[in-house]
């Protein structure tokens, strides 16, 4: 069984470090008013086979050391204290509740399948729960993954250009495409970063992340080796998260970082502050170059005056109204999970073309119009619960890591709460919600009795 276990961490570990690439196939099409419509398409990822096959060896890993729910709930779920047994089976109530809702949903089909992906996120958050995966491990995964995007991402921007690969799950993207993520200034179209993922927020997201998860491994390293891994992988990452041009993830990020320097010194680990600060300081370096040279597009974004800045703000404003308008006629079982596009066409407007169609770009609100208020209260509900707990809980542990990793693992998930406010894909795309739940999970296992890389 020790090999059992250490093919799924292994495969775990894998999935990780591949999740961001989105080779899929595409088994059933959907159009809206003859448009390609993205939310209404069946998709299977190949990441998603991984995942299913890790799954399976850890449903048997469960049958054959006897921790399946049928046994004494102290010995599943690596004897979860009491306020982290709440918000889990809070966790399982709301995914029974999505499941309930699919009979009232819009499209019945459209919400079992995006229902049967939030099952899979449940089930790799229970995984994560159950496994002692060591976080230091996670994150260096999660870095090279990020360093690995990175380094693409700085060549698109600087070639303008995406490519496209079925393969590798790209499509085209140039300045002058229509449907590309563009910058524009007063004489000029800058292509955003994409990385391998859909759209380049989605990138600046997993990245920022990966820079909590290196401020981590900097904080920690003791060899040269880690500290010339955390250097190299920092280098791409930077100038990769300022190439996507995400406010949503810049702002996260900033709060992120300027929260873990007040930890730091209020816990007066100065040992570890000169580190942080070097890091800190040539990230700061990196932007500043960078902002100098491309100071022309910064400006542009930070001042959102451009005619498509303005424009991108008008379309969130619209879709925050269109969002009210579906939970003032739904407000109790709301249009089904997945159905929200749908829920717009049917009760907002049906003559535009598919692709304008889009999720609100706040997942709060998107859950309040899918699920209604009792799945809008339990959602909010575990999200008060998990944050209070993490941040009243200090456990009577003589390991200073420790302490560290829970504070890492906390801002990553502030990260993505923060990002939340400002789009959708947490809660959208496939990619994001696995990411969504495995922080959560993360998270969540630092209220347990044990936890990540200490028995």
């Amino acid at each position: 069984m020790d090999k059992l276990k250490k093919i799924i961490e292994f495969g775990f570990y894998l999935f990780l470090f591949l999740l961001p690439w989105q080779t899929r196939l595409i088994w059933h099409e959907a159009y809206l008013n003859g448009f390609v419509w993205e939310y209404g398409r069946f998709s299977l990822y190949g990441t998603e086979i991984l995942l299913w096959l890790i799954l399976l060896l850890y449903g048997f890993w469960l049958v054959k050391n006897r921790r399946l729910p049928n046994f004494k709930f102290d010995k599943f779920l690596v004897r979860l204290t009491k306020p982290a047994a709440s918000i889990y089976w809070l966790l399982v109530l709301f995914l029974g509740l999505a499941g309930v809702l699919i009979i009232w949903s819009l499209d019945a089909q459209l919400a079992y399948i995006r229902w049967f992906g939030l099952l899979e996120a449940m089930a790799l958050f229970s995984l994560v729960l159950v496994f002692d995966f060591k976080l230091e491990k996670i994150a260096v995964v999660w870095v090279s993954s990020a360093a690995f995007q990175s380094i693409f991402a700085i060549w698109q921007f600087f070639a303008q250009y995406v490519f496209a690969n079925k393969w590798l799950g790209l499509a085209e993207h140039f300045s002058t495409l229509g449907g590309a993520i563009i910058l524009q200034t007063d004489n000029e179209r800058w292509l955003r970063a994409y990385g391998s993922l859909p759209h380049p927020n989605i990138l600046a997201g997993f990245l920022v992340i990966g820079i909590l998860f290196l401020l981590y491994l900097a904080l920690i390293a003791q060899k040269r080796s880690q500290r010339i891994f955390v250097l190299v992988s920092l280098i791409p990452i930077m100038p990769a998260l300022f190439f996507s041009f995400s406010r949503s993830a810049w702002l996260a990020l900033i709060f992120s970082l300027a929260a873990l320097t007040f930890w730091l010194l209020y816990r007066r680990y100065y040992l570890w502050r000169n580190t942080f600060f070097k890091i800190l300081f040539l990230s700061l370096i990196i932007f500043s170059v960078l902002g100098s040279s491309l100071w022309q597009p910064l400006l542009t974004r930070i001042s959102g005056e451009q005619d498509l800045e303005v424009a991108s703000i008008y379309l969130r404003v619209a879709f925050t109204k269109q969002a009210w308008e579906i939970i003032k006629t739904n407000p109790w079982q709301g249009t089904g999970i997945g159905n929200y596009t749908l829920g717009v066409y049917h009760l907002v407007n049906n003559s535009w073309p598919g692709y304008y169609y889009q999720p609100v770009h706040n997942i709060y609100l998107l859950i309040l119009s899918e699920l209604g208020i009792f799945g809008a209260v339990i959602f909010g509900l575990v999200l008060i619960l998990l944050i209070w707990n993490l941040i009243r809980t200090e456990r009577v542990i003589d390991q200073p890591s420790w302490h560290l990793e829970k504070v890492i693992v906390f801002l990553c998930l502030i990260s993505v709460l923060i990002i939340s406010l400002f789009d959708h894909y947490f809660w959208t795309f496939y990619f994001g919600v696995i990411i969504f739940w495995l922080i959560l999970g993360l998270n969540l296992k630092y209220l347990s009795a044990k936890h990540i890389g200490h028995e």
